[in-house]
């Protein structure tokens, strides 16, 4: 595969899929919890499940909760719920194991945002300071999602931001070049020999490098353990529970497979198109591709004139 510079087609994550049997219980937590709000959904209903790789009609229904900058400018979760087939697996509890790993989310108040989730059913795992300079606690839902707050004092009181997705991988240097080649930038990168902020006690031997894409500050975080080492795949179960997947925004879908398909990238599934029934998000055309690990990306065509700069 070649990473050639004119193809980097992603401009700025859109969402990252949460996946629950029941998007009420999760988009209730992330607006009381997190200071959210549930901006639209599409409503629980039968669809074709060719767009996630799934044979047959499935049926769910999803809610699209952004922080309080709204959906021109914040990426959203989108909480996802399962009902044909049902909701499988549980949550990743290890840190790693390869795949999506956490939520990360800005607070202006650390120890006031972990109480306050503390009474909504989470439970901290580790706290402590970043290697990237910031504090840092790591908690679970009520669901055993992982979620990541970190400490930003320019938050705004009372609200809170979309800030990265962390995910485990086996080879750090594949992973970054397969990241930049997408159209990610490398903004840091650092050794890890403490992860007390991340729940292990031990002393530990990671490297981690934060990336963001062009047109907004949510990063991806992709760490490398090597001692304890970095272990498994991401699941391949679309309705496996928890964080599954991500999207990407790019100009032109089928312009970019084709690109990138020209350049050897592969792909789970060649460009389709979709609605969104009960948005004002218009149709539009989408891909599926996943990373040296299986975290699958979708590719998702949003032009830049609807997002504010």
């Amino acid at each position: 595969m070649t990473h050639d510079d004119a193809v980097r087609p992603a401009r700025r994550f859109l969402h990252v899929c949460y996946c629950c049997s029941d998007t009420g219980p999760v988009t209730q937590f992330l607006v009381e919890g997190l200071a959210m709000r549930r901006v639209m959904g599409t409503p629980v209903e039968r669809s074709d499940g060719a767009i996630l790789g799934l044979p047959g009609e499935v049926e769910g229904g999803a809610d699209f909760v952004f922080d309080a900058r709204g959906p021109r400018t914040s990426p959203a979760v989108e909480v996802q719920s399962w009902i044909d087939p049902p909701l499988t697996g549980r949550p990743v509890d290890d840190p790693t194991a390869v795949g999506i790993q956490a939520l990360g989310v800005s607070v202006p108040d650390l120890p006031e945002v972990t109480e306050r989730l503390g009474g909504l059913g989470c439970a901290v795992v580790g706290t402590g300071r970043s290697p990237f300079g910031t504090e840092w606690t790591t908690l679970r839902d009520a669901t055993g999602v992982t979620l990541d707050l970190v400490a930003d004092a320019t938050v705004p009181e009372d609200e809170t931001r979309m800030r990265h997705l962390r995910i485990t991988c086996t080879d750090l240097e594949r992973s970054r070049r397969w990241y930049e080649g997408m159209g990610f930038e490398v903004l840091a990168t650092e050794s890890l020999k403490d992860a007390a902020f991340l729940g292990r006690a031990d002393s530990v031997d990671a490297e981690a490098v934060r990336l963001r894409l062009p047109d907004e500050a949510f990063e991806a975080i992709l760490v490398q353990w090597r001692a304890p080492a970095s272990h498994g795949r991401h699941t391949r179960d679309p309705n496996h529970v928890g964080l599954y997947r991500a999207a990407v925004g790019v100009d032109d879908t089928r312009a970019s497979y084709e690109a990138l398909c020209a350049a050897g990238w592969t792909f789970d599934r060649a460009p389709m198109p979709i609605e969104l029934r009960g948005t004002p998000v218009p149709d539009m055309w989408i891909c599926f591709l996943s990373d040296p690990d299986g975290v699958p990306f979708e590719l998702v065509e949003r032009p830049r004139e609807a997002f504010r700069p």
